[in-house]
């Protein structure tokens, strides 16, 4: 199914605009309403919550004028209409606005009264809207425990597919949270980096990093939170079930029992890709932590680069006002003060003030090539040298000359008769072997069926029967 077959056109037009801001909090305003009310909230409660939420965001400041517009298309008096009218009638707008994109149905029940629906996929999209709004603390060792406990508690057991597939899912959250980790760690060093101020770096690195990051992730993942308890046990959790034929068919067995494959093979097939993906995910930890650690270092890095940058920038002014305050504060005469007021010195211009002229690079001028004559001993010596490793070069040819000059006019010898007295012939005895299975030699080699290894000089060989080629 693709992804416009479930969600409908135009939905996320709701998120753009002036309003896009009000629209998100009426959004989270609903879901908290939906969590409490399971069936449906009442169409005239939340219109009062909306009503209530616009006109404290009209005294806290902020603009709410549009959404009558984009309603209607049409600009009504808002000076005949009081406060109280004017938000209850945006109300009524936001929610008709939310109906037509699809983001709440409207139903009426008994007694003509109308109740707000969310469709499943506006409730997890908000779900997951809030959670991205949310400093929430993860307990990563939570999802160990939970994975280990699946993979040898008593539901593995009872229901050993439905107990893997679950620590799968477990681990696949588990793993995304890790990433999410890291990927905050750089969208922090991001922000960071643009700060203005040494006071704004300040605040995001403590106020920021430190309660959202550190506090709340990144501290518990190396300390008390650490997976490291429960890593070993469920990798060696995993290889047992990898390894016990038996219990992988019984977890086979249970996932056909349970409808959710028509086969044992489809079941047992998934059973194995959920344990695999478990023991990598798992295997792989030292790698992501790793990456974490490397992420964490660059934030601070970056943090501390932006901070010694704006003191730098500001220090002649900042220093130098107030070295003058300081003076003044402690009651100095005037004429030793006089020179604190020199705040920038302004030299003349001179040679050294300007830019370098380019010096024009000089033409290159290769080097020369001596020609050296080599002595005719010393080029005899070489090809003497050439000559003598081509003889002692493994080619088809020797081998060829090497088994058939032993084998003579026979058709066939065992391959014990060949029996090396050298180092050479060892050599030689392998390329038999690889000469003699790929079909482009004199000769081929027959595998007994009985395997009989033989000892001749000190060398141990399989014992095969070689035979001339045909033709």
């Amino acid at each position: 199914m693709k992804l416009f077959e479930v969600l409908p056109d135009g939905l996320f037009q709701l998120l753009t605009g002036t309003n896009k801001q009000i629209y998100a909090e009426a959004l989270q305003l609903i879901y908290e309403q939906a969590q409490t009310e399971r069936f449906g909230v009442r169409y005239e409660l939340m219109r009062d919550l909306l009503q209530e939420m616009l006109e404290t965001t009209d005294e806290l400041g902020h603009s709410i004028s549009g959404l009558v517009e984009e309603e209607s298309g049409s600009v009504q008096d808002q000076a005949q209409m009081t406060l109280e009218d004017y938000t209850r009638s945006q109300a009524g707008v936001m929610l008709r606005r939310m109906e037509r994109l699809k983001w709440i149905d409207i139903e009426t029940r008994s007694q003509f009264e109308r109740y707000i629906v969310l469709p499943h996929f506006a409730s997890r999209i908000i779900g997951v809207l809030k959670e991205l709004c949310e400093a929430r603390t993860v307990e990563y060792q939570r999802f160990a425990f939970l994975i280990y406990q699946s993979l040898t508690g008593e539901a593995a057991k009872l229901q050993p597919f439905s107990a893997v597939l679950g620590a799968a899912d477990v681990t696949g959250q588990f793993r995304q949270e890790l990433v999410a980790l890291y990927n905050n760690m750089k969208h922090h060093m991001e922000q960071v980096a643009v700060q203005t101020t040494i006071k704004d770096v300040l605040d995001h690195h403590f106020d920021r990093y430190k309660s959202q990051i550190i506090d709340k992730s990144y501290h518990r993942l190396k300390t008390s939170d650490h997976v490291a308890r429960y890593r070993m046990q469920i990798m060696n959790t995993v290889q047992q079930w990898l390894l016990d034929g038996e219990r992988l068919e019984e977890a086979a067995l249970d996932g056909v029992s349970g409808g959710m494959y028509s086969s044992r093979e489809d079941a047992e097939r998934a059973v194995k890709q959920a344990l695999f993906f478990i023991e990598e995910t798992f295997s792989g930890l030292e790698e992501l932590f790793y990456q974490i650690d490397v992420r964490h270092n660059q934030y601070l890095r970056s943090s501390y680069d932006r901070a010694r940058y704006l003191s730098q920038q500001n220090e002649g002014i900042d220093h130098t006002l107030a070295e003058v305050i300081e003076a003044i504060r402690s009651g100095l005469p005037e004429e030793a003060t006089d020179k604190l007021f020199a705040l920038r010195q302004v030299k003349a211009i001179s040679e050294y003030s300007l830019l370098t002229p380019r010096r024009k690079k000089p033409p290159h001028e290769p080097d020369v090539h001596v020609t050296i004559d080599i002595p005719e001993d010393e080029i005899k010596k070489l090809r003497n040298r050439n000559l003598d490793r081509l003889r002692k070069a493994m080619t088809r040819a020797k081998i060829d000359e090497f088994v058939l000059g032993r084998m003579g006019k026979r058709m066939e010898m065992e391959l014990s008769e060949l029996s090396p007295s050298s180092a050479e012939e060892v050599i030689m005895l392998g390329y038999v072997y690889l000469y003699g299975s790929d079909g482009g030699s004199g000769f081929r080699i027959v595998r007994s069926g009985v395997r009989k290894i033989l000892l001749v000089g000190g060398y141990r060989f399989d014992n095969h029967t070689i035979a001339r080629k045909e033709g």
